[in-house]
């Protein structure tokens, strides 16, 4: 796969932990959230890339979609574990993706969950709390059955916010860790600003840097977009 290709694709994926996390209940008070999004990724091989756009989440469709406008307009729609990706209105490229979007930062930033990352109610026990200056560290077990496939995460806050993630394999492997600047605030919800994620691999670390501002909440406007259909092939 090329770097162009990559770019479409790389940043849906997550660790297959996602899926253990809790699948919430619709509620009725926050549903819908819209930002727009720019993130700069670089490879292991140097090369990078900067992809723009809008990203919007509603939680009764379950649909996340991201309109991009930069460096190309296509859209991206993550239904279930499927990452469609659409030109004109044309269905290009579909592919399973170990994510389901009722798992992510926008469905925990609605619930008001995410300064546990929303594993307070996943298949996570929490192992051990610890301090570091002002943060507190907190360490969560996946259940006993994942233990050979998934290993723990260390979530870290400052004054309760959400601070960082790290992702470990098995054999107590740092595989990914998640670094939190900054939050916007629209409606009483709270979102992260600037997200770095840094992943890394055999042949060396690659990193993203998420960056969000115009937080919108519960806009009853384009209801078309939040819906965005997938067409058949």
């Amino acid at each position: 796969m090329n770097h162009s290709s990559q770019n479409k694709f790389c940043f849906v994926f997550t660790l297959l932990v996602i899926l253990m996390l809790p699948n919430f209940s619709i509620g009725q008070h926050y549903f819908r959230l819209r930002a727009d999004f720019t993130i700069k990724e670089k490879f292991s091989d140097g090369k990078m890339s900067l992809t723009m756009g809008s990203v919007l989440y509603d939680r009764s469709y379950r649909k996340l979609v991201y309109h991009v406008t930069f460096p190309s307009k296509e859209d991206w729609v993550i239904m279930d574990t499927v990452f469609n990706r659409i030109v004109d209105k044309k269905l290009v490229a579909r592919q399973f993706v170990p994510m389901l979007p009722s798992s992510t930062i926008f469905e925990f930033a609605l619930q008001n969950n995410l300064d546990n990352f929303g594993l307070e109610k996943s298949s996570y026990t929490l192992s051990k709390i610890d301090r570091d200056g002002d943060m507190v560290l907190t360490t969560w077990l996946p259940d006993k059955r994942l233990q050979k496939a998934i290993g723990k995460i260390i979530v870290s806050k400052r004054a309760g916010k959400l601070v960082g993630v790290a992702f470990y394999t098995p054999k107590n492997e740092l595989v990914k860790k998640q670094i939190f600047k900054g939050y916007l605030k629209s409606s009483g919800v709270e979102f992260p600003a600037e997200i770095l994620e840094i992943l890394y691999k055999v042949g060396g670390k690659e990193t993203k840097i998420s960056t969000f501002k115009n937080l919108r909440i519960n806009e009853m406007n384009d209801d078309a977009l939040y819906n965005f259909p997938v067409p058949a092939k």
